[in-house]
């Protein structure tokens, strides 16, 4: 088939990125408006029935907000601004991607004021005297950085990035325009000449070949003990449905890593929870204890292995595939017996169509269900004694245990990093679907809010709450303003201890610059215009959850949360790590 123009007539370089998004079926852009992007924004406002552009109260909200829309619909998440502040501001969200395989696109101008910029133009990235250098500070922390100075070079590498950015491992990737190239046209006579991104995008997703799919159905049949660890890959593949069937066919348990939790239904007869350092003992329990490990899109990074813990997984006793998009990250952390590379969804497929002479009699399936029931009642699972406590201040257990009965299972959790992601983590039952987002990769705090924000976009008929502590919620209540400003109903929970906890508890006696100080976060929420409640029992924040359910408004509750020696990140942390000569 032959492929026509992009365009039959000349258009500015603008109005051809956004036409080159609207291709890729980009449906929002996040960011403000500043220095020469102006022309790009300019462009979107003839394209506002087809992509939304969210201003957003400063670029950290717009990288976070990116980087969830890439990691929830597949299609890159894009923020557009100014050279400088993108590139300053917007680093959570960017790092977020590049550690947890986002698709991502950073569309920002370098203010370079062409023909000026050798002699340090205002605000200039261009890297020349009296500037500073923008491409150098994206190549670290993106996959790849392009700075274009002509019309059809920004339009085609633009079609380029996106292309890079959601091929093979995903991940962020910046564009960087001169402000001469900003200025340009484009049109059907130039050269190069510029066709129809579609063309550029790839469409085919690969499976891992059909004899090493077919050696793995083998080892499933011939395993006895079967269990599959399922990582973040699965979330960027919308592998959830492949691997419920995968898990069912064979009563294999699944147990997640951390920042694969969400994408299994840990409600299932089937699920364990997170693995490894802050893991379900019963994760970590069946994990030990197969003599097969499925790796399903994870990294197997350390805090999931509990530091490589041997007596979680050990390569001398137990059989161990991986499965993954990236050749480099199978036997990255482990050596296995076998990794397939391919498209996690289209490789479970594809074993679903060749094991069926190699599944195992419902017996067997029924038998390995009941298994996991057993040692649910002897390694315990959500659930602890704190749980229940209905001291005032609340418990930090207490709190997740609220939320566990007062959300629906659609609702989607945003979580923040510090001590209430790890509480979070460990005792919050998601129903899978990809329904839970941390910030697992790089860990940073103010996340929660503009995570929220963006998972509310792009699916409006969902709840959407984000779980925070009093630290991450000061690094990020502007997003208020943002939920308010762009009619995002997001629900926020702060569990308020008026320290760093993580730090405070993880210091002992030691507490040093980890004390905060004391507000009434739904007092500040009130003021600001939104919904907002101060809780200290259980029976307040049940109330106040079913209130912001029904709002319809962006709605802040401040928990007050016990701080309790007894209660702290630590009771999350498996003994494994105590016992592990490589513990760092």
């Amino acid at each position: 088939m032959a492929t026509e123009r992009f365009t039959d007539t000349d258009i500015r370089v603008g109005e051809a990125v956004a036409r080159v998004l609207e291709e890729a079926g980009v449906d929002m852009v996040f960011g403000i408006i500043g220095g020469d992007s102006w022309m790009l924004f300019d462009a979107l406002n003839e394209h506002k029935d087809t992509i939304r552009a969210v201003t957003v109260r400063e670029e950290s909200l717009a990288g976070v907000m990116a980087e969830v829309y890439g990691r929830l619909t597949g299609r890159p998440g894009v923020v557009y601004g100014q050279g400088a502040w993108v590139i300053s501001n917007a680093l959570l969200g960017t790092l977020e991607a590049k550690l947890s395989s986002s698709p991502m696109l950073l569309l920002a101008d370098l203010s370079d004021g062409h023909p000026f910029a050798h002699h340090g133009y205002y605000q200039t990235g261009a890297g020349a005297y009296g500037g500073f250098d923008a491409k150098t500070t994206l190549d670290g922390v993106t996959k790849r950085t392009t700075v274009v100075t002509e019309g059809p070079m920004a339009v085609q590498t633009v079609q380029l990035a996106i292309k890079h950015a959601t091929s093979g491992e995903r991940g962020p990737v910046a564009v960087l325009f001169s402000s001469r190239a900003l200025k340009s046209k484009v049109g059907p006579s130039t050269v190069p000449t510029i066709y129809p991104t579609q063309r550029y995008v790839e469409q085919h997703k690969p499976a891992a070949p059909d004899a090493g799919i077919a050696e793995l159905a083998q080892r499933f049949a011939a395993a006895s003990k079967p269990v599959i660890v399922a990582g973040n890959g699965v979330r960027i593949s919308q592998a959830y449905d492949q691997l419920a069937d995968l898990a069912a066919r064979y009563g294999a348990p699944v147990a997640t890593s951390s920042n694969g939790k969400g994408v299994f239904n840990e409600k299932h007869e089937l699920g364990l929870g997170v693995s490894g350092q802050f893991g379900t003992p019963l994760a970590n329990a069946t994990i030990a204890a197969a003599d097969l490990v499925v790796v399903l899109g994870s990294k197997l990074a350390p805090t999931d292995t509990a530091n490589e813990s041997p007596d979680l997984m050990d390569p001398t006793r137990q059989d161990m595939v991986q499965i993954d998009i990236e050749p480099q990250n199978a036997a990255w952390t482990y050596p296995v017996d076998q990794s397939l590379v391919g498209d996690l969804a289209a490789t479970l497929d594809r074993l679903a169509e060749l094991d069926v002479d190699t599944r195992p009699s419902a017996e067997v399936v029924a038998e390995r269900v009941a298994a996991v029931e057993s040692a649910r009642r002897e390694f315990g699972w959500f659930d602890d004694e704190s749980s229940t406590d209905d001291r005032e201040p609340m418990l930090p257990e207490r709190v997740v245990k609220v939320l566990n009965e007062a959300l629906p299972d659609d609702a989607m959790i945003t979580c923040d990093a510090g001590e209430n992601r790890l509480f979070m983590m460990r005792y919050f039952q998601c129903a899978g679907r990809g329904d839970y987002l941390q910030s697992a990769g790089v860990g940073g705090m103010g996340y929660a809010i503009p995570a929220a924000l963006a998972a509310k976009l792009v699916d409006p008929s969902r709840p959407a709450v984000a779980v925070c502590g009093d630290g991450g919620f000061g690094m990020s209540l502007n997003g208020i303003m943002t939920a308010l400003e762009q009619d995002i109903p997001i629900i926020v929970v702060v569990m308020n201890n008026n320290v760093l906890g993580w730090v405070y508890n993880g210091l002992g006696k030691r507490h040093i610059t980890a004390e905060l100080g004391e507000y009434d976060f739904g007092a500040v929420a009130r003021a600001m215009g939104a919904e907002g409640a101060r809780v200290s029992n259980s029976e307040q924040f049940a109330k106040a959850m079913e209130e912001a359910l029904a709002s319809n408004k962006p709605y802040v509750i401040d928990v007050e949360v016990a701080l309790d020696k007894e209660h702290t990140y630590l009771k999350t942390v498996s003994p494994l790590m105590s016992g592990n000569t490589n513990k760092a």
